[in-house]
């Protein structure tokens, strides 16, 4: 049986199975009936009679009948009822060698069983057992005719065997093997063919699956390059082979290590490589190539196993990635600052005094329209510097009161003595050093709008009189005995909440019901970070203009930095980092090294920064060698030094100004006097600083 090829069809196949018979046949004939013909009629002793005419019609009749069928063979379409026809042939030659051979006792009844394992390995089980039936029938037609007399045979020298039981049970037996021969040899043929069918499944899909992995390899654009288990090359592709400029054949057999030195392991690195791991992080090394080229290459190493997870080698899939670098670094060089105070670029109008874009933003102005032209008391909540004065502001600005005077009071910041004072006024003489009326701010906001900023930090005595003031719109001042009566809208904003205060008992419950008519929650920037380039572009040019400077860029780590950061003092501290960056900045550009150093290490995760209060215990270098002072005067560079400090007190207390005065361990009127000494805490900077949110 010729070895199929996987891939061809079925006929095509049992064609050359087919030829490989006839061929077979051939020799067979040849063989069988030339042994036949040499030892029973070329010897002395003639024990049969048979012609030798005869056998060489019957050795005729085989070689024209096979050269006949190998001619028919090449053009016959239906090659079963030819392939059954030769096996036809092959029963009736064999019977005739059997008859002419002796009969029942001729020893080539053993060819029925090579026409009988033929027919299955031709065709299948089913042939093969056609084919064991029909040596049977003829074998016994032709035993028992011989042994009747009635077929005419040759001439023997002795008579056959008579048709008695023993000649019955041979021919019984003889059959039987027939049968069991044709079934076991086609279910060992349909075994075969079906291992030969997955074989050649396999093949082609090794062969599918080889020509894949040579076009990936090709055409893939990366360097592979494969190593047994010892770290010798087992094979590379051509980029492999453009990158080392090595040839293939020079290069098999070597350590990967005598390529790329950085891919060199040592045994023990290997081998651990090996047995605990699949792959290797990538990395990259710098490459001299053959050309004198500097090459950037990125690597990636995976550990090949076999189907039982032994190690076989490994895979180096190696990227040139020099161009992708120099890319990078000229958009480093050419985009090293991110303009951000250019005038060219459009900026958005900061309507109502909140520059943004974010949808955050968007609903804050949308409560505004809303909630300006009505009277009602407004709550506006919101963590430290968000920006709920600005607010305020706005809804006063767009409500019919417009005309009229804005008060705001910052509640926290005002003496617990005082305030009830500074909020109602007093009659002279109420107490000592009353000596002259105070009109109080309520009475200053008459017709117009008053903000109680921070309201939860009023005394629970004061909580009282202002719920009077809600419901009557009327009160007393300290010492007197009048009822005042003022036309006031009043707008309240915390950045604490207030039911917390009423579930503690520090802010009562029925004053935060009047106050809670209509609420405005403003967003932490850091929900709100699509707006920090905006802020940061009308920061720059702010503090330009006041410091005197053309600041009008951040670099790209510093834009990286201020875009990540949490912003717990929110745009108050945002402002304060810009001032700071300014103040700093000496060319156009404000660098990393130009932020606050708590900003910094905020987001590396470093430690924090020294606390100021330890500023003064740092003692002065031992050994001076040199005074740098500024503009050579020491007035200027302790005036310098100390805003510096004042500065960073903001930015580290987020821009929460009793914060800093803590930090510095100053009170916070005596901060206020040193922001307004340096112009960093006038009035009207204020306003410009707090008109943008």
């Amino acid at each position: 049986m010729s070895t199929a090829t996987p891939g061809p069809d079925p006929t095509e196949r049992l064609r050359e199975r087919l030829k490989f018979f006839l061929f077979s046949r051939v020799l067979l004939a040849s063989a069988f009936l030339g042994t036949l013909a040499a030892v029973y009629l070329g010897s002395g002793d003639h024990r049969y009679a048979a012609s030798i005419q005869l056998l060489l019609l019957a050795i005729v009749v085989t070689y024209g009948f096979t050269i006949a069928s190998a001619v028919l063979l090449l053009r016959f379409q239906q090659l079963v009822v030819f392939t059954y026809v030769q096996l036809g042939f092959d029963v009736l030659l064999t019977s005739g060698v059997v008859l002419v051979s002796g009969g029942s006792d001729s020893p080539f009844v053993f060819l029925y069983s090579l026409v009988i394992i033929n027919a299955a390995a031709l065709l299948s089980t089913s042939c093969a057992m056609a084919t064991a039936v029909g040596s049977c029938v003829l074998y016994t037609v032709l035993i028992a005719l011989s042994a009747s007399g009635t077929m005419p045979r040759p001439g023997y020298p002795f008579h056959p065997s008579p048709p008695d039981l023993q000649l019955i049970l041979r021919i019984a037996a003889t059959d039987a093997i027939f049968l069991v021969i044709g079934l076991l040899a086609g279910s060992l043929v349909r075994r075969l063919h079906e291992t030969e069918r997955r074989l050649g499944q396999e093949e082609a899909a090794r062969d599918r699956l080889s020509g894949l992995h040579e076009a990936l390899a090709r055409n893939i654009g990366c360097a592979l390059i494969t190593t047994d288990d010892d770290g010798v090359v087992t094979s590379l592709n051509n980029i492999a082979e453009e990158i080392t400029g090595c040839r293939a054949a020079d290069v098999m057999g070597k350590d990967v290590g005598a390529l790329f030195a950085a891919l060199r392991h040592t045994p023990a690195g290997r081998q651990q490589f090996m047995q605990s791991a699949t792959s290797f992080q990538p990395t990259e090394f710098a490459y001299r190539a053959s050309d004198e080229r500097d090459l950037a290459l990125r690597c990636s190493t995976v550990a090949l196993r076999d189907t039982y997870h032994n190690a076989i080698g490994a895979l180096y899939i190696i990227q040139d990635v020099t161009k992708l670098r120099d890319l990078e670094r000229r958009v480093e060089a050419e985009s090293e600052a991110i303009v951000v105070a250019d005038s060219e670029i459009e900026e958005p109008p900061a309507t109502n005094g909140l520059l943004g874009t974010s949808p955050a933003i968007a609903r804050v102005h949308a409560v505004i329209a809303k909630v300006a032209k009505s009277d009602a008391t407004l709550l506006i909540t919101g963590e430290s510097g968000t920006g709920k004065e600005v607010v305020a502001r706005a809804v006063h600005a767009q409500s019919g009161r417009r005309d009229r005077p804005f008060v705001a009071v910052n509640c926290g910041a005002i003496p617990e003595t005082l305030i009830e004072t500074e909020l109602f006024g007093h009659a002279r003489g109420a107490f000592t050093g009353a000596v002259a009326a105070r009109s109080g701010l309520f009475r200053s906001a008459d017709g117009g709008t008053i903000l109680l900023d921070e309201v939860g930090d009023l005394p629970l005595a004061l909580q009282v009189k202002l719920l009077r003031v809600l419901q009557e719109r009327s009160f007393t001042p300290v010492g007197s005995d009048t009822h005042v009566t003022v036309d006031v809208r009043i707008i309240a904003a915390t950045n604490r909440p207030l039911q917390q205060g009423v579930q503690t008992g520090r802010f009562r419950e029925d004053l935060f019901y009047r106050l809670n008519v209509v609420t405005v929650e403003l967003p932490p920037l850091r929900d709100r970070r699509q707006d920090i380039p905006l802020l940061v572009r009308r920061f720059l040019r702010q503090f330009s203009e006041l410091h005197g400077k053309h600041v009008q860029r951040l670099s790209v780590a510093a834009a990286r930095l201020l875009q990540e950061y949490a912003y717990p003092g929110n745009v108050r501290e945002l402002e304060n980092i810009i001032e700071h960056g300014v103040a700093l900045c000496e060319d156009e550009t404000v660098h990393e090294q130009h932020l606050p150093l708590y900003v910094l290490q905020a987001l590396n995760g470093g430690a924090s920064a020294v606390p100021l209060t330890t500023v003064a215990s740092i003692p002065p270098p031992a050994n001076p060698v040199a005074l740098d002072l500024v503009d050579g005067n020491l007035d200027d560079s302790v005036a310098a030094y100390e805003k510096s400090i004042l500065l960073h007190a903001l930015a580290e207390a987020g821009g929460v100004k009793k914060r800093a005065a803590g930090l510095l361990g100053i009170n916070y009127r005596s901060l206020r006097h040193r922001l307004e000494k340096y112009g960093l805490g006038t009035d009207s900077n204020d306003l410009d600083a707090r008109s943008v949110v």
